[in-house]
Parts: C-alpha cells; structure tokens; sequence
C-alpha cells in the first residue's frame, strides 16, 4: 500500500510486465506502420504534390492497407473457425490496427506541417522517414531488451530494425533523387 494507505503500491516487477505488455501489444503495428509509411515515401514522387495532397495520400494509403489487413485476418479468422464475425470481432481488429495508424500518423502530420510554411515538402519528407525510422528504433530496442534484458542486445535489436526503414529511406534517394 502507499503511504496514504490507499492505493496499492506497483512493484517493480509489475512495472516491467506491464511495459512488456505494452510492448507486446504495439511492436507489430508500430513496426509495421513504420515500414508501410517509408515504403511509400520510398515509392512516391512528390514533384508536382503539395503537403497537404502527400499526406493525405500517405494517410489514405495506410489507413486502406491497414482496413485490409484487419479485414482480411478477421474474414480469415471467421472462415477458419467457421463463425460469422461480428461488432466484437470488428472492435478487435480496430484495437489491434490503432498502433499501426499512430506510428503511421506520426510522418503524416510532419509531412502535412510543411503546407504551413514551416519548411518545405522535401523536409516534411526527410522529417516523416526519420520519424518512421527513430519508431523503428525505438521498439527494436524494446524488442531486444524485452528478449535479453540487457542493454547490447537491444542496441542490436535497435540497429537491425532501423536498418530496414533505413535502407528503404536510401532508395527513395537513389531513385528520387
């Protein structure tokens, strides 16, 4: 209990589990999201586009993505278990695809910030892919310490994860220029 003889007082080990379960519940949608918004950077040109048009293009395209996958593991789910899906089901899928929405909104709005003026479309951009990347990063490190609970492996972790945003990043520019 805490002092005022109240509330229960976390341990550290309930702390830990319940940022595990964080972690657990978000890195497949953080990761993904993370990837799908610098893949499609990757793939856009964005001559003839203002911020407003690429991001709210960036953001259709990621929410469609994510509509189908949620869709489709939920019709895949129904047909396995042979049992219609329902609000429940829905509700699930709208739980498990709110991560890959907020990472992918994150390099959204720092796209969409560059029609302010602020700083150009080709900022917004490099802003987005480091946004999307430093994510990568971040639950790659997570992922690693969760696994090792140690600091190198999660460094590792770190390293390879942002390597794919990364790489995908470095072929925009080959391509882009």
């Amino acid at each position: 209990m805490s002092e005022d003889g109240r509330t229960p007082v976390r341990s550290r080990a309930a702390h830990r589990l319940a940022f595990i379960a964080r972690i657990e519940h978000n890195a497949f949608g953080v990761i993904y999201g993370s990837v799908t918004v610098v893949a499609l950077l990757s793939a856009m040109s964005h001559g003839d586009s203002g911020a407003i048009e690429t991001a709210v293009i960036l953001f259709g395209s990621i929410f469609a993505i994510v509509l189908a996958e949620t869709f489709a593991k939920i019709s895949s789910d129904a047909v396995h278990q042979r049992h219609a899906f329902g609000w429940p089901e829905l509700r699930l899928g709208w739980a498990h695809s709110r991560p890959t929405l907020i990472a992918a909104n994150i390099p959204t709005v720092l796209v969409a910030l560059a029609s302010t003026g602020a700083y150009d479309l080709a900022t917004g951009i490099v802003l987005a892919q480091l946004a999307a990347i430093s994510l990568l990063a971040l639950y790659g490190f997570s992922i690693g310490w969760v696994i090792y609970g140690r600091t190198v492996p999660g460094l590792l972790h770190a390293a390879f994860t942002s390597s794919i945003g990364l790489a995908l990043a470095l072929i925009k520019y080959l391509v882009h220029g």
